[in-house]
């Protein structure tokens, strides 16, 4: 191949590598046989084709690897291309930090182009990682963004497209003619995977009231995507399905459906699609009137919620550190340009005005470091939202986890450690009966009371929905059973009010103590103690005779 059709070879590649990714692979694996006949700039286009593509396939790994090598590229175009990338391939593997690390750097390195095109590409990736963040109304302002920076087709698809998908989130409903509009759009750019993409967004509307049509448009598709090969669409297609099958009682299908959805989702650590199909699985199970089933498949789906939302949580804290990074590089660039500007003025102005430009120059830096000052202590504010459960200000499960783990790994030789695990007792009835605001008042109150009797040293934490643990170390078990009794009677001895009413509570604890178990060890000692206090009548606590 001539070095000038190699050179149209991967333009083309590029051109098509979201509308017809086959095609792509095929002219790059041609323009592959020239690639030394190419430049350095051509070289770097060629590896991030070669890096979104392989993204595509699934291999998010290799892809990484690829676009790392020209996220630092002399040529601004391939790196923001490998930044936007990079961006994407983060949050699909929930690495949400680097994800809007990489995103911000592409919006502070794009004010520096003039290519409409990639400038419409950067504020494509800002919208779809902000929807991922909940941050609607700023997805949209992106979407728009695009739409003033280019009018080719194929940015005003995918603009009208994700600013339609924001606006579901808000709304819960959509404009059918904002949705005409979009396809209309896609349709002219033979975009078909925005296309496919508009049509799942929609769905989350449909499934409720058009079922068989949601049905009907995601067995039509499926074929395209399989083609197209991006596994998450195809997993939110086999989801409707699955979800329109139960919706119109096809429960035979719909089981063989949600069953691959469910395996397809926990393969792709797609936390929010399992967390759904676990539900959908649960209600087929009430359908098909199997009720230990359902009551399984129903704490499975609280397990998986549970999940979804400590996810939904570190993404949007690893979004608002980044975000704080982003405007702390911009005032200190916009620090550094009034520095830059008070010395060409200074050398302008005469002998009387040098003190005024002085004074100026304070100020405005003034300004600057109290604004990185505030940005500081948000980002220290974050960081402890990382660390604490929202409802009970106690410690949450991860820190507990890491913190616990870190401590037994240093301790002293032999030195005693304990631990208790306890939950609330028919805590799901309280729920029931009064409400979950109600709910959430008993855990408070219940967070409050264990906490007046731990020692400075110990850590207290809610490791689950209504599941607490408490870790003391140079503790022995006699005095740990000692202080589980004292919990479990500040619990159960008075009720607790909540919301106008007095609800009787009590809780079950296990006991575990160890001089050289592991965390994992000794977690599973407490839990099994856990266990036989729920299982000989509950309001009682029992102590693990393992001490190992």
């Amino acid at each position: 191949m001539a070095q000038i059709n190699a050179v149209e070879a991967l333009n083309a590649a590029e051109t098509q590598r979201t509308s017809n990714p086959s095609e792509a692979r095929r002219l790059l694996k041609e323009v592959e046989t020239e690639l030394s006949q190419l430049n350095t700039r051509q070289q770097h286009q060629f590896l991030f084709v070669k890096a979104y593509l392989t993204a595509v396939k699934g291999d998010l790994n290799q892809a990484i690897k690829i676009a790392a090598t020209i996220s630092h590229s002399p040529f601004l175009e391939s790196k923001i291309k490998a930044n936007l990338l990079l961006a994407n391939i983060h949050e699909a593997i929930k690495h949400y930090q680097p994800a809007y690390t990489h995103l911000y750097l592409a919006l502070l390195e794009a004010t520096k182009i003039s290519d409409k095109d990639l400038i419409s590409n950067v504020y494509n990736v800002a919208t779809q990682l902000h929807i991922g963040a909940g941050a609607y109304e700023k997805a949209i302002s992106y979407a728009q963004i695009m739409r003033k920076n280019s009018s080719e087709a194929r940015a005003l698809c995918i603009s009208w497209v994700l600013e339609l998908h924001a606006r579901i989130h808000i709304d819960n409903t959509y404009d059918a003619r904002h949705a005409a509009q979009a396809l209309a759009y896609c349709t002219e750019a033979n975009e078909l995977l925005m296309a496919h993409s508009l049509e799942l967004y929609k769905a989350e509307v449909d499934i409720q009231t058009e079922a068989a049509a949601v049905k009907s448009k995601m067995q039509a598709m499926l074929p395209d995507l399989n083609n197209i090969g991006f596994p998450y669409a195809i997993l939110r297609a086999k989801y409707f399905i699955g979800y329109a099958q139960l919706q119109l009682g096809e429960l035979t299908a719909a089981a063989s459906e949600l069953e691959q959805v469910q395996k397809m989702a926990t393969k792709l650590r797609d936390s929010r699609t399992e967390n759904q199909v676990l539900l959908r699985i649960a209600q087929l199970y009430e359908a098909q009137n199997t009720p230990l089933a359902a009551t399984a498949a129903y704490k499975q789906h609280i397990t998986a919620l549970n999940a979804h939302i400590d996810e939904y949580k570190q993404r949007n804290i690893a979004y608002h550190l980044a975000q704080a990074d982003f405007l702390e590089r911009e005032n200190t660039l916009a620090l550094l340009s009034s520095q830059n500007n008070l010395l060409q003025l200074e050398s302008k102005l005469q002998k009387e005005e040098k003190v005024k430009s002085i004074l100026f120059s304070i100020v405005l830096i003034f300004l600057l470091l109290l604004v990185i000052y505030v940005l500081n202590n948000k980002r220290a504010t974050l960081n402890q939202l990382a660390t604490t459960d929202f409802l009970t200000k106690l410690y949450n499960r991860r820190y507990f986890s890491e913190t616990v783990n870190r401590q037994l790994q240093n301790r002293r030789q032999q030195e005693q450690c304990s631990l208790i695990m306890f939950d609330i007792d028919f805590f799901k009835k309280i729920n029931d009966q009064y409400g979950h605001a109600t709910g959430d008042k008993v855990l408070q109150a219940i967070a409050d009371r264990c906490s007046q009797h731990i020692r400075k040293q110990d850590i207290l934490a809610r490791i689950g929905g209504e599941e607490f643990a408490i870790f003391l170390p140079g503790c022995n078990l006699a005095d740990a059973v000692k202080l589980a009794e004292l919990c479990r009677l500040s619990i159960a001895n008075e009720a607790i009010e909540a919301n106008e009413h007095k609800i009787s509570v009590s809780a079950s604890l296990g006991v575990a103590s160890s001089s050289s178990a592991n965390f994992d060890c000794l977690l599973k000692q407490a839990d099994a103690a856990l266990y036989h206090a729920k299982s000989t009548g509950k309001n009682c606590s029992h102590a693990s005779q393992t001490n190992g």
